[in-house]
């Protein structure tokens, strides 16, 4: 099909590639999407490290960061469920200290809860400790390590649980300054399950190197296989204070195998900041490290990736990604996504654009770090950073960070920042944007580095305080009940307040077919398939005066522009949405969903336009499109196109076009019959005619589903539609429809219409 132009939502096709990647292992998470924040209002926190809780009791995700109280700064842990909600938060000064950091958490296996490093002042200078926590947030041991000089500053910024044999060891790293801020040298140190010191080793880059700084770490696949590798992530700085991207890599011991430091000139900095081991089959031990690059000045930010070769330092691609209009963009953290329904393995990437500051979360492929960013989202109120991600067992990421601002506006400076998306990187309160990316070739030098143990390490004690405050920021999708979620035994709608389909719905079973989710669009209830969640979740509708310039549109993948939700009624098998759009309220719009007595196949869908502006509207415009993904063999349908009416202004099988109804649109024009096969929509620009100030319009459509195209087409007959779409399968008849497995492609689907027939049909005579 024709792609111009879409692409923002074709960024959402690969969601399912991340948005599932443990789904067919791990059981429904009753998880919703949700925007929150953590602290007192007496003191601010900032956010640093977050991990998905999957051994503790209870799940949820837990953070880590350090609140900042008068000269008082104390280590932060908030665990929260699956929902946001608070289950509890302490603070910690280790060994006491008035000043102690949290930068870091990992979650340890069996259940014994967590483990968390950062920096501890004592005496004239700061160490390194990690603190066991149970999964209550429970102290159970805390170890200091020792700096190579005591007066010097050291923080731990990276923990990680070991792999293999050592699968109860813990590794950090971190780095140690110079009292004059001259030298920095990288730390690693290795910890049994105990808290006792294994080996604890700082690493000298000498005069070509006078600064090694370490901040992320992961363990990955050696060359010869087996023992692992420990995979680092900083930055390397020169004699003449360049700053290059750093890959520093050592065996299992720590002794360093190879280095990479990565530089455009002597006119840019570069800096790592996070890394992720690479598992999936075609790039088994390939690592990914992320950061920025800007000019020596500060300016020209930009995010910068890289993918190294496995069981090496070799640089296989280089990218810089960019914000069109010129905003500092930083790539913080990044992780690794399970292959799932062949799309191919996916990156999620967790960063900050701009300032003011947004926090941002988006997915790429791993094969082809230049090709256009996944499905781009950024969060917040133009304050935020986000600095950590992690995969959630279901389908979704939680990312983490600060708001730097009074977000719910009770005088509180500053709290922890935490955003837990739905399947398509987004919650409701998200933001498009739209990278740019291109490839670069910066060139490769070697590091050498001189390393040596620093044996004493101390036991000490760590006090702790419970601590609360919590408030949900954004709109949680969806409460408990799912208001929205509509039937009539065989069509199921997911209605939103605003109109549009597509809510989430974790309480019933996912949809069928292949990348089937938690979404609910347009479903079958026979066969539990939903052909307008699974990957893009484009349906939506727009209203617009052509002659005014008047417009307003709403739907899950481009967010709710223009338009103030008014009221939303709903039983369990109705729903009404009631809206205005405008500046100035132009348009009062109302979508009441219904079941149609006639026929179970079909829900009618009475629209109502009132002009409540004091102008006269000349040119009234409506459109609905939706992205159909009709299972088995979701992204591959066939589509159809058929009737006619006069108020049909234009009409096209691209389901990513804008739902403004004076933007532009793509695609083939209709009508046509069974186009296909291809991942295809149905996207119907409608031309109303005037309306004067006081006056409604109002007009009926339809959205279903049927067993068959003959029954599909009945029903629409005998509700007389004059201008209908059809979603049909690509599958051959044979396999399980009903499972989440590929089925065989093939023409029975579109000339049977089974498994299932999807439709939307309008109603040409209904406008008045």
């Amino acid at each position: 099909m024709d792609t111009t132009g879409r692409k923002r939502s074709s960024l959402r096709r690969y969601a399912v590639a991340l948005a599932t990647s443990l789904l067919f292992a791990a059981p429904l998470a009753q998880a919703q999407n949700f925007e929150a924040v953590y602290g007192e209002t007496d003191s601010s926190e900032f956010g640093e490290d977050v991990k998905a809780v999957n051994v503790c009791g209870g799940g949820g995700s837990v953070l880590v960061g350090t609140r900042n109280r008068g000269d008082l700064q104390d280590v932060q842990v908030s665990r929260v469920d699956n929902n946001g909600v608070e289950l509890w938060q302490k603070t910690y000064n280790i060994a006491g200290s008035k000043r102690s950091l949290g930068q870091a958490i990992t979650e340890l296996s069996t259940g014994r809860g967590f483990a968390v490093t950062g920096g501890v002042w004592l005496g004239e200078g700061r160490s390194i400790y990690v603190l066991q926590i149970d999964c209550e947030g429970f102290p159970k041991w805390t170890t200091v390590l020792e700096n190579v000089k005591r007066e010097q500053f050291a923080s731990g910024y990276d923990i990680i649980e070991g792999l293999g044999d050592r699968h109860f060891d813990l590794v950090l790293v971190g780095e140690e300054n110079s009292r004059d801020n001259k030298r920095k040298w990288g730390r690693i140190a290795r910890l049994d399950n105990g808290g006792g010191v294994l080996w604890n080793q700082f690493y000298d880059g000498l005069d070509r190197w006078p600064e090694l700084r370490f901040r992320a770490l992961t363990e990955n696949i050696a060359a010869s296989g087996a023992p692992t590798d420990l995979v680092v992530a900083g930055n390397s700085v020169s004699p003449n204070g360049l700053s290059s991207g750093l890959m520093f890599r050592t065996d299992f011991a720590g002794t360093p195998m190879c280095s990479t430091a990565l530089n455009n000139s002597d006119q840019s900095q570069a800096y790592f900041h996070g890394v992720t081991a690479l598992r999936s089959r075609q790039f088994t031990g390939q690592s990914v490290l992320v950061g920025l690059n800007s000019r020596i000045d500060g300016t020209g930010v930009q995010a910068y990736l890289t993918r190294f070769a496995a069981g090496s330092c070799a640089v296989i691609t280089q990218t810089l990604w960019a914000d069109p209009s010129g905003q500092a963009f930083r790539a913080y953290d990044v992780l690794e996504t399970n292959d799932v329904g062949g799309s191919g393995p996916q990156l999620a990437l967790a960063g900050t654009l701009g300032q003011p500051q947004y926090g941002a979360v988006f997915a790429a492929s791993i094969g082809n770090l230049d090709d256009t960013p996944l499905n781009v989202n950024r969060f917040g109120i133009g304050k935020e950073m986000l600095v950590a991600i992690d995969l959630k067992s279901s389908d979704r990421v939680v990312a983490a960070g600060s708001t730097f601002s009074d977000y719910v506006g009770v005088g509180d400076p500053q709290d922890m920042y935490l955003v837990q998306t739905d399947p398509t990187l987004g919650t409701l309160c998200d933001k498009p944007w739209d990278p740019k990316v291109q490839r670069v070739e910066f060139k490769p030098q070697d590091v050498q580095a001189q390393f040596a143990r620093i044996d004493p390490f101390e036991r000490v004690d760590t006090p702790y305080v419970p601590v609360h405050g919590a408030d949900i920021v954004c709109e949680v999708d969806p409460p408990e009940n799912c208001p929205g979620v509509i039937n009539n035994g065989i069509v199921q709608l997911g209605v939103h307040n605003t109109g549009y389909l597509n809510i989430e719905c974790p309480a019933i079973p996912r949809s069928s077919g292949t990348n089937g989710g938690s979404l609910v669009g347009l479903r079958y209830m026979p066969t539990n398939g939903d052909a307008a969640s699974p990957g893009s979740p484009c349906e939506g509708w727009g209203v617009a005066s052509a002659d005014l310039g008047i417009t307003g549109d709403t739907s899950r993948c481009y967010g709710v522009n223009n338009m103030a939700l008014v009221s939303f009624v709903y039983t369990t098998s109705t729903a009404t949405s009631v809206v205005d759009v405008g500046p100035s309220k132009t348009f009062r719009v109302t979508h009441k969903f219904t079941p149609v007595p006639a026929t179970p196949y079909l829900y009618r869908v009475d629209v109502s336009i009132q002009n409540n502006g004091s102008q006269n509207v000349a040119d009234l415009r409506y459109t609905r499109g939706i992205d159909y993904d009709v299972p088995p063999n979701t992204f591959s349908e066939y589509i159809t196109l058929a009737g006619s009416s006069s108020y049909v202004l234009a009409w096209n099988n691209n389901g990513f076009n804008v739902f403004n109804p004076l933007g532009g649109n793509s695609g083939t024009s209709g009508p046509f019959t069974d186009l296909g096969a291809g991942d295809q929509g149905a996207h119907i620009d409608f031309k109303l005619g005037a309306l004067s100030p006081g006056k409604t319009l109002s007009f009926v459509t339809y959205y279903g589903a049927a067993p068959t195209e003959p029954l599909a087409l009945g029903a629409l007959s005998t509700v007389g539609a004059s201008v209908y779409s059809l979603g049909q399968a690509n599958w051959n008849g044979t396999g399980n429809p009903l499972d989440n497995l590929p089925d065989p492609f093939g023409s029975y689907g579109f000339t049977s219409g089974e498994p299932a027939t999807f439709m939307y049909g309008f109603d040409g005579k209904s406008p008045r």
